[in-house]
């Protein structure tokens, strides 16, 4: 997939209605280049933002039916062509922010059912918290990503981009205290650019993860929550 196919899927991929074909193809894309990596992330941020200003609740049944009816002119104003087609782009502008509206509400439910698979996973194995953090070279560069997850027993699990997998890293937790604790068993995958191990401490204690390579510089790091 081209950087032109991958930022017409754009939009898609931040919404996270891509079908999985094409998602998967541009995941490819994007694990290799910088580029359309930021320009998805930067769409991501604004879907962020708009589903914090949804409301709780869910629109009842034929909210964006009603919406779109009432924004369709009274018939005394088929007698006013000129000021109709004055408000004509008014009333598109409406219409667009109303179907705006109904799509972050129909995703904020969305979001809703996934909270709860969330928490039911959660509870079948224990665990009090899943996160996510973007793992980063020098110059804020996304290199990867890093889940964590807290439980009885807490572990990582790290996804390092290709142009990154050939340095051979070994792994440090870094507390918030300021402690270094060192992961030996830490082995990179290079054809997956994976790896995942048990932490020795409670995930709540640990401020960054670090992979560490062999020449200055060679240095990648997630800060988590």
């Amino acid at each position: 997939m081209t950087c032109e196919d991958t930022r017409r899927l754009a939009a898609e991929l931040a919404l996270g209605i891509a079908d999985g074909a094409q998602r998967a193809q541009a995941l490819r894309h994007l694990a290799e280049c910088a580029e359309c990596r930021r320009a998805v992330e930067e769409l991501s941020t604004v879907t962020d933002e708009l589903l914090m200003l949804a409301p709780e609740r869910e629109p009842p049944a034929g909210f964006e039916s009603r919406v779109l009816a009432r924004l369709q002119p009274p018939p005394a104003a088929a007698r006013h062509t000129r000021r109709r087609r004055l408000l004509r782009p008014l009333a598109g502008a409406a219409a667009a922010a109303a179907l705006a509206a109904g799509i972050v509400l129909a995703a904020t439910g969305d979001d809703r059912r996934l909270a709860d698979r969330y928490r039911s996973a959660l509870a079948v194995g224990n665990g009090s918290s899943f996160e996510a953090a973007r793992l980063r070279a020098p110059g804020q560069v996304p290199a990867g990503v890093v889940y964590a997850y807290r439980g009885t027993t807490s572990w990582i699990f790290v996804v390092v981009y290709r142009p990154h997998r050939a340095v051979r890293y070994t792994a440090e937790l870094v507390t918030t205290t300021g402690k270094r604790l060192p992961l030996p068993a830490f082995q990179l995958d290079p054809s997956s650019g994976s790896a995942g191990q048990a932490i020795p401490v409670d995930l709540r204690s640990v401020a960054t993860v670090r992979l560490v390579g062999p020449r200055r510089g060679d240095v990648l790091e997630a800060q988590l929550r």
